[in-house]
C-alpha cells in the first residue's frame, strides 16, 4: 500500500540502510533507465547534471539535485523530488542533509555518502525505516555522482524509484 496518509511522516524516523548490487538496478526499470542516460552522459568525466527531460517522465517525481556547500559543511537540496516533498510533508529544497536524519543515523549517511562520492560510481540501496504512525516503509533509490567542474564529486542526484516509494512492509 502507497504511502498515502498526509500525517505520515518519512523525517527523523530510525531507518535501515540495505545497499544492493547495482546490477539489481534492472529490476527497477525506471532507475534502470536513469543510470543508462548518466553512464552516456558520463564517459569521459562526471556530468555537471542531469537533464530531467531525458529521463523516463515516471522518474521525474522521484529525481532530487543535491549539492556540498562548503560555506556550512554540508549537503543541501537544491531541487527536491514531489516524492521527498509528499514523504517530509513539506518542500525540502534547501533543506540541510543533517536536518533530515537522526542524530545517530547522520555520520553512517554522512559516510556511505562520501564512499560512494569517493568512488564517482552510482550506487543503489534500498531503505526501510518506521514512520511517524509505527508502520514500516520502504523504497529504493539510486545514486548518481555529479561535478561542478567534472572533476570535484560535490554534487549528486538521488532518484527515489516510484514504483517502490512508500510502500509498506508487513501488515
Amino acid at each position: 500500500m502507497p504511502l498515502h496518509d498526509s500525517d505520515e511522516r518519512l523525517l527523523t524516523m530510525p531507518g535501515l540502510h540495505v545497499p544492493l548490487a547495482l546490477e539489481a538496478v534492472e529490476g527497477y526499470p525506471i532507475l534502470a533507465q536513469c543510470l543508462s542516460v548518466w553512464r552516456r552522459d558520463a564517459v569521459d568525466r562526471l556530468p555537471v547534471t542531469v537533464d530531467p527531460v531525458e529521463m523516463p517522465v515516471e522518474a521525474i517525481k522521484g529525481i532530487s539535485l543535491i549539492e556540498w556547500d562548503p560555506q556550512i559543511g554540508d549537503w543541501v537540496v537544491r531541487l527536491s523530488a514531489t516524492l521527498m516533498d509528499q514523504g517530509h510533508g513539506r518542500s525540502m529544497t534547501g533543506v540541510r542533509m543533517l536536518e533530515t536524519y537522526r542524530d545517530e543515523e547522520y555520520a553512517g549517511v554522512s559516510e556511505r555518502l562520501q564512499t560512494i562520492m569517493d568512488s564517482g560510481e552510482p550506487d543503489l540501496a534500498r531503505r526501510e525505516f518506521v514512520g511517524s504512525r509505527n508502520r514500516r516503509w520502504a523504497y529504493v533509490r539510486l545514486i548518481l555522482p555529479l561535478s561542478s567542474d567534472g572533476v570535484k564529486r560535490d554534487r549528486y542526484c538521488l532518484i527515489y524509484d516510484p514504483a517502490t516509494f512508500g510502500h509498506r512492509i508487513g501488515v
